[in-house]
């Protein structure tokens, strides 16, 4: 369970799929230091596919800044809000 549910209205998702490029922009410094502490930081976005709930939640990794799709137990938690 995450300590803080934190919705960003300045995230973007950039690059979908397997591009190599993906990530997200637009994440301010307190939300980057919420993802890194365990807190639930996600954006909603417009879906692209039907298989796509509209909401998408923020990692990093080796990688950079990253979103996936959540998990049945978060989307129940996010459709609450």
């Amino acid at each position: 369970m995450p300590k803080q549910m934190i919705e960003s209205i300045t995230a973007k998702k950039v690059g979908w799929g397997t591009d190599r490029y993906r990530r997200v922009t637009g994440l301010t410094q307190t939300e980057r230091e919420a993802v890194k502490e365990g807190d639930l930081v996600w954006f909603r976005i417009t879906p692209r596919h039907y298989t796509q709930s509209g909401y998408k939640i923020v990692m990093y990794s080796s990688y950079g800044w990253d979103a996936r799709e959540p998990s049945s137990g978060e989307l129940a938690l996010l459709r609450d809000e």
